[in-house]
C-alpha cells in the first residue's frame, strides 16, 4: 500500500445503528458486532414471515430527545426516528456532544432508496383528506408529514436540524449504493478542506404488510422467465448459498461519523479506521437489468485501488449479494476478474441476512462491519450461508463461527439493479 498519513485523511470515529434486533433495535457498535460476528439473523417473525422489523416506541424517542417538542416527534415517520436514533448512537460512540455544538459545522449527508412505502404512507392522507371538515391542527400535521416524507423525502433535514448544523447538507438517492456513495463524498469534502467532520446516514423503510402483495406481483411479472431478483416472505434469504432464492427486506438506519485526522487528534478521538478511496461507476445497461457480468463493479474496484493498493494486498471483501442466484453469479464473475487466482481463498462475506436488505443503509453497514472485523481480527461469516454455491468461486465463510484473521486492507462493494456500482477502499486504524 502506497498511502501516507495526512492531516486531511478521513477517519471513521463513530458508528451507530437503528437496525433489526432480537427484542430491541440493534443500536450500539457492540450489539452490531455481536450479531455480525456470529452470523445471527433477526429476520424470522412470529407469524412465519421473514422481515427485518425495527419496533419503535415514540415515547422513548421523546425521552431521549427532550429538545424536540413531542408534537413534532408525533409528526415524524419511522424513517426519521431511525435516522435520529442512529445519529445519537454514532455521536456517543465518537464521544461527540452535539448538545454543546460539536456538530455545528458538520456536513450532514443522508442516503435514501426512495422507497415507495415511506412516501405513500404520508401522501395518501393528503389525497384522502376531507378539506371541508379537517381541523386546522390536523391539516398542519398532514402537511408537515407530507413535506418531510413525500416531497423532501429525506432524513438529513431532521438530523441537521437537531444538531444545528451549518455545513453542507443534502440527501442522495442512488438505490442500494446511496450511503456508500455518500461515504466517498464525505471523504472528498474532508480531503478538500470543505469540512472537518461529516455525518453519513443511510435510512430506509418498507411496510411489512405490503411485501407479500409486492412479492406476488413480482412473481407474476416474471412468470415464464428466469427472475433476476425475488422478494421472499415465507423463507429466509441465503446469500452465496446453493439454495439462494431471493431476498428478505429490512428496515432501519446506520450512521458513520467521519473526521479529518487533524480534527480527531485535536479532540483526542480514537479511530475505527480510514476511508482511503471511493469510486462510483455504472455499466452501460440500457435499462434496469442487473449487470450479471459485474463489469461496472470491476471497473469501480480497480479505479478505487489505483495508485493506492494492488489486488494482492486486499485481505477481505465485503460483498453485496442479496441472496438470489443472479447476485451469486454476478459476484462469482466479479471476484476472479479483480483477484485472479487468489479468488479461491479470498474471504468474501455479507451481512444482509442478519438485518435484511435495507437499501440505503447497506453502504454504511458494509463499511462498519469491515472496520469491526479489522478491529477484532476476526472475519465474520455470511449469515444463512451453509452450502456455498459452486458459482461463488471465493470463500463466503459459511456457518456461524467466522475465523480469526488479520485484515489491514479491504474492499467494500455495493451495486444496484440499473448497474450503478460503488467500491470503497478501507484501511484499519493506524493511530
Amino acid at each position: 500500500m502506497t498511502t501516507t498519513k495526512s492531516p486531511r485523511d478521513a477517519l471513521v470515529t463513530g458508528m451507530g445503528f437503528c437496525l433489526p434486533g432480537r427484542t430491541a433495535p440493534t443500536a450500539t457498535p457492540e450489539q452490531f458486532w455481536t450479531a455480525v460476528a456470529h452470523g445471527e439473523s433477526f429476520l424470522a417473525q412470529d407469524d412465519g414471515t421473514y422481515f427485518g422489523s425495527v419496533p419503535l416506541d415514540p415515547q422513548s424517542v421523546v425521552d431521549r430527545l427532550p429538545e424536540i417538542p413531542p408534537r413534532f416527534v408525533a409528526k415524524y415517520s419511522d424513517i426519521h426516528l431511525y435516522g435520529l436514533l442512529a445519529l445519537l448512537e454514532a455521536c456517543e460512540d465518537a464521544a461527540l456532544d452535539w448538545r454543546t455544538g460539536a456538530l455545528r459545522e458538520a456536513a450532514v449527508l443522508a442516503g435514501r432508496n426512495a422507497t415507495a412505502d415511506a412516501i405513500v404512507d404520508t401522501y395518501l392522507p393528503v389525497l384522502l383528506a376531507d378539506t371541508r371538515h379537517i381541523s386546522p391542527r390536523e391539516a398542519r400535521s398532514v402537511l408537515f408529514r407530507n413535506v418531510l416524507n413525500a416531497v423532501m423525502s429525506d432524513v438529513e433535514t431532521t438530523q441537521a436540524g437537531l444538531v444545528g448544523a451549518t455545513g453542507p447538507s443534502y440527501t442522495l438517492s442512488c438505490g442500494c449504493a446511496s450511503s456508500a456513495v455518500l461515504i466517498g463524498n464525505a471523504a472528498r469534502m474532508i480531503a478538500a478542506g470543505e469540512t472537518d467532520i461529516a455525518v453519513v446516514t443511510g435510512a430506509d423503510y418498507w411496510r411489512e404488510s405490503r411485501l407479500r402483495q409486492y412479492a406476488e406481483l413480482e412473481a407474476r411479472s416474471v412468470m415464464g422467465t428466469e427472475p433476476q431478483t425475488a422478494t421472499l416472505v415465507d423463507e429466509p434469504m441465503r446469500p452465496y448459498d446453493e439454495r439462494a432464492a431471493g431476498l428478505n427486506y429490512g428496515n432501519g438506519a446506520a450512521t458513520l461519523i467521519l473526521e479529518s485526522r487533524e480534527h480527531a487528534r485535536r479532540r483526542g478521538a480514537r479511530s475505527h479506521g480510514r476511508i482511503l478511496a471511493q469510486t462510483t461507476t455504472r455499466n452501460a445497461q440500457p435499462n434496469l437489468a442487473l449487470d450479471t457480468d459485474g463489469a461496472g463493479a470491476v471497473r469501480a474496484a480497480r479505479a478505487c485501488m489505483a495508485g493506492l493498493a494492488s489486488p494482492d494486498e486486499i485481505d477481505y471483501v465485503n460483498g453485496a449479494a442479496t441472496g438470489d442466484r443472479a447476485f451469486n453469479l454476478m459476484e462469482g464473475n466479479i471476484m476472479p476478474a479483480i483477484f485472479g487466482e487468489r479468488t479461491a481463498n479470498l474471504p468474501v462475506t455479507v451481512q444482509e441476512a442478519v438485518f435484511g436488505h435495507s437499501g440505503a443503509p447497506l453502504g454504511v453497514i458494509g463499511v462498519a462491519a469491515t472496520l469491526q472485523m479489522m478491529g477484532h481480527g476476526h472475519i465474520a461469516p455470511t449469515a444463512n450461508c451453509e452450502k456455498p454455491a459452486d458459482v461463488c468461486g471465493f470463500d463466503p465463510v459459511p456457518g456461524t463461527a467466522g475465523r480469526p484473521a488479520r485484515v489491514d486492507l479491504a474492499l467494500s462493494l455495493n451495486y444496484t439493479i440499473g448497474s450503478v456500482a460503488s467500491a470503497i477502499l478501507v484501511g484499519g486504524s493506524d493511530d
